[in-house]
């Protein structure tokens, strides 16, 4: 019998998400040109990923976006290039335009940490999603793009080849994420101790199991 829960799960008693947006633009003189950013991009697509096979059929979701945009794969399914490495990454990530978060699995709430690091300070890079969470909802509208928005694959593919051939609309989606910043999720051991000090246990979980792999994961349903 469980009475308290913590995981990235949105009905969690404590959510602990693998990272947090904070709202906190910069000052107008410390903001660049975002057009001019924008007008230096000269790649398209960027992929980093290492599982081949996922049962999102992410793979096979690309291969459909590739007959109509360029998708750059790097990682263990692509180019060779250590995911860990920092500097391959941000210096491959400043050429693109997109970045594919796309997760392994469709799971509710769950977010790939890739998303959050999108939002690390000056990287002008737009994050396109596709996954089991409700982003609509929970991140800021209009710092990224939903593949869930399209009815496919090559409309997805579509969208970004003239969002991306339209330097003011793309800048746009620059300036906009410009205005958060990533942090840290919460101390998962403090918000226990203000939970544990404040709440009270108000429900009862029998069968953990079930509660956390219950209709939690789904096929994907845009292939």
């Amino acid at each position: 019998m469980f009475n308290l829960t913590i995981s990235y799960r949105t009905d969690s008693d404590i959510f602990e998400a693998y990272g947090v947006l904070r709202f906190k633009p910069k000052p107008i003189e410390a903001r660049p040109n975002y057009y001019d950013i924008a007008k230096t991009k000269t790649k398209s697509v960027l992929w980093f990923v290492s599982n081949c096979d996922p049962p999102s059929k992410r793979d096979i979701y690309v291969k459909q976006m590739q007959k109509i945009i360029d998708v750059d794969i790097f990682g263990s399914c692509g180019k060779p290039c250590p995911t860990n490495d920092r500097m391959c990454s941000s210096d491959i990530a400043g050429r693109y335009k997109f970045y594919l978060a796309f997760e392994n699995a469709f799971c509710t709430d769950y977010v790939t940490e890739k998303f959050f690091k999108l939002y690390a300070k000056d990287t002008f890079i737009v994050p396109v999603v596709r996954g089991g969470f409700d982003y609509d909802k929970y991140l800021p509208t209009d710092t990224f793009i939903n593949a869930a928005h399209f009815e496919s694959a090559a409309d997805l593919a579509q969208h970004l080849k003239e969002l991306g051939d339209d330097p003011l609309a793309y800048s746009k989606y620059l300036e906009r994420k410009d205005l958060y910043e990533l942090r840290k999720g919460y101390n998962m051991g403090c918000q226990a101790c203000i939970f544990l000090n404040t709440k009270k246990y108000e429900r009862q979980i029998p069968d953990l199991k079930h509660w956390i792999e219950h209709g939690a994961c789904h096929p994907p349903r845009d292939l």
